[in-house]
């Protein structure tokens, strides 16, 4: 029981962290135009899809 517990736990943890990383990316791109990662910068570029397509 305590096994099942800790893979729920686990799994939730994982999920929050993707999200938050996720979340944090986005908000950076879009107020700095990219996002560092140590000594790395990257760029962001806004992709706009046609409706329909």
């Amino acid at each position: 029981m305590k096994w099942m517990f800790l893979l729920v736990g686990i799994g939730i943890g994982l999920t929050w962290g993707w999200i938050a990383a996720h979340h944090t990316v986005a908000s950076e791109c879009e107020r700095l135009g990219g996002f560092f990662v140590g000594k790395k910068t990257f760029q962001c570029q806004q992709v706009q899809s046609k409706v329909g397509d």
